[in-house]
């Protein structure tokens, strides 16, 4: 009976601090909610801010009274952090979708269809298909964990307010809400906090504190973004200067914050092909680029004031050397595809696509899935099925730098596993006494660390494909006959991996079953697979 009351009192103790830990983070989204207030209220967009305020309101009301009815619990340990995270973004997103619902319900048609940009070939708002509570738990989910999926079939149409919203919750999930919430609210010391910063899938410390690392990370990324917004601004007056001040800077603010973060989404229709501007599409090419290298590399170079930080890191490298190989078999491949640019206009001839247009397509698409941005100047669901292959298994299942923004299995992980494959191979060939350390980067380690270091990435890159594959099963059962397996593929990777490029499978009307595996595959992808298997684990046991 004694044994049964200590596990009562430790699964009692073990959920205060998860319940505590949640509702600090969900104080911190509350009050993140009133910049988008502002923004609808610099737009005269009533309604949006009425939206934004209450809901504001609501999530930080619900997480103050968390934080202080178990503010006595104990700090988490490792374990507990996973759940934190894990349960944290499930939060999160819920409270994230209720500025999405209430706007939906309280917003007068009329004043829905002054959102409707002139001339426009549609006549409703996009912000009707969030009276669905499962649409605006996607939009929330593939927001804060940057994937770029979205119910706003046409984003003009949601007004400013929540094109701002948009972009807020990706650049406040891409650095990641819990590291948020160490710089500003509760600052756990010695292994609490290590945890608590470990289980939104990063490891390196920058600082001597996990706090101060948290802070520093933070500068770092609002630095680059704010770098990023003002390269955006003046490019943009450059190449279209009749576009007009105020929606280039919008847009630049926008963009700056969701290629930053590798989110994706966008301020127009059809993402960055709405410019219809081949120089649009260069100019936007290093915003996803930044976004795609890992912090701390940021942190040496101006620690060090040294820029060749950048080409010392192998995952730079590596990344660059993805791109070059890249962009080069993707034009390969849509030279021979037959179809219409994302924009709608003809191009190449019959047989063959013009050299020159499948390089725009090639660079642009290749450069968007590898860093996992998303942006999109190309219907990648008339794509012939190599071309859709080749940039999954080319560069959405690996992705970007570990320690960036990015989502995927990670260029590290892969670097890793690809050196222990060489590793492993070398040894056989080695006298009995020789030694057999393993140089990954600028480290070199002994045999039963290099052991360590290659399983870390085994089993992480094992469960992610395991994910992946289970969900292409449970796609395929529901998915309509117009769409193939190559596009099946390329959307539980893009959605797994936080891409958010789409061949056609998500909007309003796909199935509501493959709608929820989204939302889940997104969660998990974010979250890097393990934190949830954790939480699963967690309550199996229990």
């Amino acid at each position: 009976m004694s044994d049964k009351n200590h596990s009562r009192r430790g699964f009692v103790a073990a959920s205060k601090t998860v319940v505590r830990d949640i509702g600090a983070l969900q104080v911190l989204i509350g009050g993140l909610m009133m910049v988008p207030v502002l923004v609808s209220l610099l737009y005269q967009e009533w309604y949006s801010a009425l939206a934004f305020l209450t809901s504001s309101g609501v999530t930080a009301l619900v997480g103050a009274a968390a934080y202080k009815v178990c503010e006595d619990a104990p700090e988490p340990e490792q374990y507990h952090a996973m759940i934190v995270a894990a349960l944290g973004w499930v939060a999160t997103a819920v409270f994230g979708a209720l500025p999405f619902i209430i706007a939906a319900y309280i917003t007068p048609e009329s004043v829905l269809n002054g959102y409707i940009p002139a001339g426009a070939s549609y006549d409703s708002s996009s912000l009707l298909n969030f009276r669905d509570p499962i649409h605006a738990l996607f939009e929330s989910m593939s927001g804060y964990t940057t994937t770029g999926l979205t119910m706003s079939v046409h984003e003009p149409s949601v007004g400013h307010g929540f094109l701002w919203y948009r972009s807020q919750m990706q650049w406040v999930g891409g650095a990641g809400m819990i590291v948020l919430s160490l710089a500003i609210l509760r600052q756990p010391r010695g292994a609490a906090g290590i945890s608590l910063y470990q289980s939104e899938g990063r490891d390196e410390k920058i600082r001597p504190s996990i706090a101060g690392t948290a802070r520093a990370i933070w500068k770092i990324y609002v630095g680059v973004t704010a770098l990023v917004a003002v390269y955006l601004a003046a490019a943009t007056f450059i190449v279209l200067p009749g576009y007009g001040i105020e929606q280039t800077i919008f847009d630049a603010l926008n963009h700056a914050m969701t290629g930053q973060s590798t989110g994706g989404f966008s301020t127009l229709d059809d993402s960055i092909a709405g410019y219809n501007s081949y120089a649009m599409d260069i100019v936007h090419i290093p915003a996803m680029i930044t976004g795609a290298i890992s912090i701390p590399v940021y942190y040496a170079a101006a620690s060090e004031r040294d820029l060749r930080e950048f080409a010392r890191d192998p995952q730079v490298r590596v990344l660059f050397g993805f791109f070059v190989v890249g962009v080069i078999g993707l034009t390969a491949f849509l030279a021979r595809w037959v179809g219409v640019p994302y924009n709608g206009d003809p191009i190449g001839y019959v047989g063959r696509v013009a050299t020159s247009d499948a390089f725009r397509e090639g660079l642009f698409q290749f450069i968007s899935a590898q860093t996992t941005t998303g942006w999109q100047t190309s219907a990648i669901g008339d794509w012939n099925n190599g071309s859709v292959m080749f940039i999954v298994f080319g560069a959405m299942l690996l992705g970007g730098s570990a320690g960036a923004t990015v989502g995927g299995i990670k260029i590290l992980r892969g670097y890793v596993i690809a050196r222990g494959i060489g590793w492993e191979i070398s040894r056989t060939f080695l006298p009995t006494h020789a030694v057999d350390d393993l140089r990954i980067g600028q480290r070199t380690l002994n045999s039963d660390e290099a052991n360590e270091e290659i399983r870390s990435a085994g089993t992480m890159a094992a469960a992610y494909l395991i994910v992946l594959v289970l969900s292409l099963f449970v796609v395929l059962a529901v998915l309509p006959q117009n769409f193939t397996l190559a596009d099946a593929i390329f959307e539980v990777a893009t959605a797994q991996g936080t891409v958010g490029l789409s061949s056609g499978i998500t909007g309003p009307d796909m199935p509501v079953t493959t709608e929820i595996l989204f939302i889940i595959q997104m969660w998990m992808g974010r979250l890097e697979i393990i934190p949830v298997l954790v939480l699963i684990s967690s309550l199996l046991r229990r």
